[in-house]
């Protein structure tokens, strides 16, 4: 194989990739507009929760991690 063919390859897995993501992320999509149409879920995590979280549980378990190193 010669480096154009390894090249269209990996082309073609990466667009395979995407056009699956699309298909599968369209689906769930078309299951909460026919199932779940008032459901809330949050698109994002604000700077200020994620901060809270970090400081509530990651911190704590990496101090009491580093202590016992």
């Amino acid at each position: 194989m010669n480096a154009m063919a390894i090249f269209c390859i990996v082309l073609l897995a990466v667009s395979s990739l995407l056009i699956l993501g699309i298909v599968f992320f369209s689906f769930l999509k078309w299951i909460k507009k026919n199932y779940y149409p008032t459901w809330k879920f949050p698109d994002y995590i604000s700077v200020g929760y994620a901060e809270y979280l970090y400081h509530k549980y990651i911190k704590k378990d990496l101090q009491a991690w580093l202590d016992k190193q």
